[in-house]
């Protein structure tokens, strides 16, 4: 007891030494014991707890990380005013003549031809022929529109050309009639000049007589009156020929006016053949209206919708622009497609390989060359259309495909196709699918590999899948690992390393395909900025190139990869 009380006083005084005010020794006494090692426990305990508090608060972002945030202690690189240099990472830039830029992207599958088929004209649908699920050939009907008021129309137009016609033919008779009068008027003009020279010559004939006599009456003064009678004969002969010029004027006039009937009557039928091509126009405008109450299958392929039903009225006009009535799709080959980014495009050529692997068929691939692109970038995305084509079906309907292709294309109005589809398709690889591609250019359909056992599974366009695309080589060019390049508002650059201290470079991104990069350095040059490609010489910062920072003094540790 006296020793504890002893230790009471001593830290009493001590105590009272310190603050001047007496503070009970009891409850010190009692936490020495289990309680003080319970606090000690339940201590730790929330210091764990804060600091894995704090460790997810930093990942999730609520709270900072000082690594992200650029805290130079934090991230292990010091003070960033401290003079002495710190080890960066670097690498410089090499050339690999094997390496191929590889760009994997989704791609939707599409059929290799669709068409919804609208209403152009109103009326009440009569019959539709097909449901979906079911093939079709080219030209077939599918949907009937009743339309009366168009059918009388057509035949309103026939009986206008039946009208116009006869027209024609009533002119062409008034055409054979004023070439009558012509020639008739031509022969009259001949008539009258052969009674112009009747009439000279009775002239002739008078004058010769009144001289005659004249001779006679100088040696008897009896022959006077004979003499005064031919002088009223010559006299009247030259009144004869007077009329007789004057018929072959006249004549003249009228064969005139006869060949102006028919120049008339040409013209009449001009115009006659005119109204009757109009008519006939007019009426194939009607046919064409009329056409249009059929819906045809513009191409071989299936119906993949159905949207009426005989008796529902549809509305129609010229654009076609309402709901498809029936939609055809051809699935015999469809179209796979992807969005390349515009920094790919420049390197996409019809020798660019693509792999493809469709998502809902594991095992089937298709492997061959793109058949098409854009060869343009879309403004809304800034990506660019690559397109390729691959047969949906089984090898030997591939061959039957090729084979219908070119006995329509060249032999068929000779040889029938069923006696020649197997020889042409002895020969698949001579021939090329130009009538069943999207353009002239087009190459053969791929086929798929559809993996071990070669078990046919159709291909569902809609579905997506994956399309690896390997561009051109870069053997001649140098190219980085893909972290080395950052970005700063919206600005990519390289920090590279010269005589110690970092430096920011401005680039150009020009392929990345996520693990390596080709880039260009921007020089600018005279008020604008000139493209530069790397030399191999620069050591080029790696990682944690915004920690680092420009202007820092670096200790350049150079790695392999």
């Amino acid at each position: 007891m006296s020793d504890t009380k002893h230790e009471h006083e001593s830290h009493e005084t001590g105590t009272e030494g310190h603050t001047g005010k007496h503070q009970p020794p009891v409850h010190m006494h009692r936490i020495s014991g289990r309680s003080r090692r319970r606090l000690m426990g339940s201590l730790l305990v929330l210091l764990c707890l804060g600091g894995g508090a704090a460790a997810v608060g930093a990942l999730t972002g609520f709270l900072p990380n000082p690594i992200v945030a650029g805290d130079p202690k934090a991230s292990g690189l010091g003070d960033p005013h401290d003079v002495g240099p710190i080890s960066v990472k670097v690498v410089r830039p090499k050339r690999d003549p094997n390496f191929r830029i590889t760009l994997r992207r989704v791609a939707a599958i599409e059929p290799f031809y669709q068409a919804g088929l609208r209403a152009r004209v109103s009326g009440i649908v009569r019959s539709v022929s097909k449901d979906i699920g079911e093939s079709v050939r080219a030209g077939e009907v599918l949907v009937v529109i009743d339309v009366p008021d168009l059918t009388q129309a057509v035949e309103q137009k026939d009986a206008i050309i039946l009208q116009r016609e006869k027209e024609l033919a009533l002119a062409r008779t008034e055409l054979a009639i004023a070439r009558s009068a012509v020639d008739a008027a031509a022969v009259a003009v001949k008539v009258k000049g052969i009674e112009v020279t009747r009439a000279k010559d009775l002239r002739a004939a008078r004058k010769l007589e009144l001289e005659q006599w004249a001779i006679l009456f100088r040696g008897d003064a009896a022959v006077k009156a004979r003499v005064d009678a031919a002088t009223l004969e010559l006299q009247a002969s030259e009144r004869a020929l007077d009329v007789a010029d004057a018929d072959v004027e006249k004549a003249k006039v009228e064969q005139t006016g006869k060949a102006a009937s028919l120049e008339k009557s040409a013209a009449d039928i001009e115009l006659k053949q005119a109204l009757v091509e109009v008519a006939r126009r007019d009426r194939d405008a009607a046919l064409i209206q009329l056409g249009y109450t059929q819906l045809r299958a513009p191409f071989d392929g299936t119906i993949v919708a159905r949207s009426t039903d005989p008796g529902r009225f549809v509305f129609g006009g010229a654009s076609g622009s309402g709901d498809p009535l029936i939609s055809v799709a051809r699935t015999d080959l469809v179209t796979v497609v992807a969005k390349i980014p515009d920094s790919a495009a420049g390197f996409i050529s019809r020798d660019t390989e693509a792999l493809i692997e469709f998502a809902q068929l594991p095992g089937t691939t298709v492997r061959g060359r793109i058949t098409r692109s854009s060869q343009v970038i879309d403004p809304a995305d800034q990506t660019m259309r690559v397109e390729v084509d691959v047969f949906n079906g089984t090898f030997p309907e591939y061959r039957w495909m090729l084979a219908r292709t070119a006995v329509q294309g060249t032999i068929s109005p000779i040889i029938p196709l069923d006696s020649m589809a197997a020889v042409v398709a002895a020969g698949v690889g001579l021939y090329r699918c130009k009538a069943d591609h999207k353009g002239w250019h087009e190459g053969d359909a791929n086929i798929p590999d559809w993996g071990e056992g070669g078990r046919y599974r159709r291909i569902v366009p809609g579905t997506t899948a994956t399309m690896r695309l390997d561009l051109e080589k870069f053997g001649d060019s140098y190219l980085l690992p893909a972290g080395a390049v950052y970005g700063r508002v919206g600005q990519p650059y390289i920090l590279v390393v010269e005589n110690g201290v970092t430096r920011q470079v401005p680039i150009v991104v020009q392929m990345n395909d996520g693990s390596l990069v080709k880039v260009a350095i921007v020089v600018p040059s005279g008020g604008q900025q000139l493209i530069q490609e790397l030399t191999g010489n620069e050591s080029v910062v790696v990682s944690r190139q915004l920690e680092v920072g420009e202007a820092r003094q670096v200790k350049p540790v150079l790695e392999k990869w």
